[in-house]
C-alpha cells in the first residue's frame, strides 16, 4: 500500500447459524411446515490493514429473520455503512445475486411438485455458505442418503463489477424476478434522476455501484440503502427449496485524490463531479 494511498474492501458472504445483529447472520425462509421455498444467510467480514490512522468502515445491517416467510411478506434487512475508523472516508457499495434452483418431482400430476430426491451424491455438494460451490448438477443433501440436485444456478461475481445487480435494471434469470429488494428510494439518484443542487448525505448509482455522496467523518453513517426484501406472492411450486444470497460489497477509501484512479471513475462525470471538491 503506497503511503498516503488507504483502501479497504468489506465483503457481506455467507454463513449459517448465528444470531441477529453479529457478524453472522442466517436465515431459513420456510412456508408453513412443510416446503421451505428459500434459505438465505449472510455474512460480515470486516478486516484492515493496521494504520498510524486507521481507515475503517463497516456495513452497518439490521437484519430480521422470519423462520415463516410467506410469499407476499417482506424480511427486514436494512443496510448502510458507518465509518468505525479515525479517518474521514467515502464509500461505495455494490450488490451480487445467487440463486440455485432444484429439480422437481411433478408425478402427482397435480402441479403439486416437490423437490426430487435422489439417493446418491453427485461427488460434490453444494454448501450454503460456499457460493463457490454452486453449480448445475452438483448435490445439495438434507439428509442422510437424501440429495437436492441443482437444475439451474446463477452467480454473481464480487470481483466483477459488471455482474452486480442492476438498480432498476432488468433481472438475469426468472427465478430472481420473484425476489424483490426494497431500497430507500428517495435516498437514491442516478442518471435518469439526480438531485437538486443542496441536497447531500444520498446514494448516487451508476455502473453497478452505489457511491455515498458525502465524506463521512469518524463514527458518522450513511443513510439506508437497503430496507427490506420480499418474496412474491406469486411464486410458483417451481421453486420449492430454492436457496438465495444477496452478497454486498463495500469499498471505502481515504479522501486523497488517489481515490478517482482507483475507483476508475470516469472524468467530467457525475460521480468526479461530486468528489471533486472533496479530496485532495
Amino acid at each position: 500500500m503506497s503511503r498516503g494511498k488507504k483502501i479497504l474492501k468489506t465483503i457481506n458472504q455467507t454463513k449459517p447459524f448465528l444470531a441477529v445483529f453479529s457478524v453472522f447472520l442466517s436465515l431459513l425462509l420456510v412456508v408453513g411446515s412443510t416446503y421451505a421455498w428459500i434459505t438465505y444467510s449472510d455474512e460480515k467480514i470486516n478486516s484492515s490493514k493496521p494504520n498510524t490512522k486507521k481507515l475503517s468502515a463497516t456495513i452497518d445491517e439490521v437484519f430480521t429473520p422470519n423462520l415463516q416467510w410467506v410469499p407476499g411478506e417482506k424480511t427486514t434487512k436494512k443496510l448502510s455503512v458507518e465509518n468505525n475508523g479515525q479517518i474521514p472516508a467515502i464509500v461505495r457499495i455494490s450488490l451480487y445475486e445467487y440463486f440455485a434452483q432444484f429439480e422437481l418431482d411433478m408425478t402427482d400430476g397435480k402441479g403439486n411438485g416437490s423437490p426430487k430426491i435422489a439417493a446418491n451424491s453427485s461427488g460434490t455438494d453444494i454448501k450454503i455458505e460456499a457460493v463457490s460451490s454452486w453449480q448445475k448438477g452438483r448435490t445439495y443433501k438434507i439428509g442422510p442418503n437424501k440429495y437436492y440436485t441443482a437444475s439451474e444456478v446463477h452467480k454473481g461475481n464480487t470481483k466483477n463489477p459488471k455482474t452486480a445487480y442492476v438498480y432498476k435494471g432488468e433481472r438475469p434469470v426468472e427465478g430472481l424476478k420473484y425476489l424483490t429488494i426494497q431500497f430507500n428510494d428517495h435516498e437514491i439518484y442516478d442518471e435518469q434522476n439526480k438531485p437538486a443542487a443542496g441536497i447531500k448525505n444520498y446514494w448516487y448509482y451508476s455502473d453497478g455501484y452505489f457511491y455515498y455522496s458525502d465524506v463521512l467523518q469518524p463514527k458518522e453513517k450513511t443513510k439506508q440503502l437497503i430496507q427490506s426484501v420480499t418474496l412474491d406472492k406469486n411464486i410458483p411450486n417451481t421453486y420449492k427449496s430454492s436457496l438465495y444470497q444477496l452478497i454486498p460489497v463495500m469499498d471505502a477509501h481515504d479522501i486523497t485524490k488517489s481515490l478517482l484512479g482507483d475507483w476508475k471513475i470516469t472524468p467530467k462525470s457525475y460521480v468526479e463531479g461530486m468528489y471533486r471538491e472533496e479530496v485532495r
